[in-house]
């Protein structure tokens, strides 16, 4: 019996590293270790498959709101699931959304765009209350860290970075950010432990999407 859930979250890494355009049904089933058939009895097509994608994508976005209100609380799950949310596109998989299916583009485009307006106003308010670090602008921040993020995916697409190589950058880059965000009086009052079982999840969905490079 395959799990529905374990398959979506394999294609969704597939067609992030690969897009989908050159992928058909056979080499997506392929990808994720089942027979074209079984991938046939969840979806009737790759424009399904794609459907799902986004769908998981918009849903991690609604699932992770970012709050009115800055408080220290909730910063570090908060940005934990910012940083995820920077690797769960790629410039191969936008392009071809762009091209070949435009509403759903728009969709994640402006998801994205929203969400990140909305974290920047939260970062900006967690400057102002000194808990962050306000040596740079919330929006450089948020540029920094996508920066960082997409450029170890990009690099690992590209055959340029070994995929263990790429775990530890990821997993350097988390706390790289955690340290150059927060203010030396909040890194004392913070419990950074609190999110050690966010962060080791966050870490092994990066290094599941890099092990399917096809």
């Amino acid at each position: 019996m395959i799990n529905q859930k374990d398959l979506m979250r394999k294609l969704n890494q597939v067609v992030l590293i690969e897009g989908f355009q050159k992928l058909s049904m056979g080499k997506l089933a392929a990808a994720v270790g089942i027979s074209r058939a079984s991938l046939y009895l969840y979806f009737k097509n790759k424009d399904e498959v794609v459907q799902a994608v986004v769908e998981r994508h918009l849903g991690f976005i609604a699932e992770h709101p970012v709050p009115q209100q800055f408080s220290p609380a909730t910063f570090l799950p908060i940005w934990l699931a910012s940083l995820q949310l920077m690797g769960t596109t790629t410039e191969r998989f936008m392009a071809d959304l762009r091209t070949h299916y435009p509403e759903h583009f728009q969709a994640v485009s402006e998801a994205q765009q929203d969400y990140f307006a909305q974290l920047e106003t939260y970062i900006t308010q967690g400057q102002a209350q000194k808990v962050l670090m306000d040596v740079y602008p919330a929006d450089f921040v948020i540029f920094q860290a996508q920066t960082l993020i997409q450029g170890i995916l990009t690099r690992v697409q590209h055959r340029q970075l070994a995929v263990d190589q790429a775990g530890r950058y990821v997993e350097a880059t988390l706390h790289l950010q955690l340290v150059s965000l927060l203010a030396a009086n909040s890194q004392a009052r913070l419990d950074v432990k609190q999110v050690a079982g966010l962060e080791a999840a966050v870490l092994r969905k990066f290094r599941e999407t890099y092990a399917l490079i096809l």
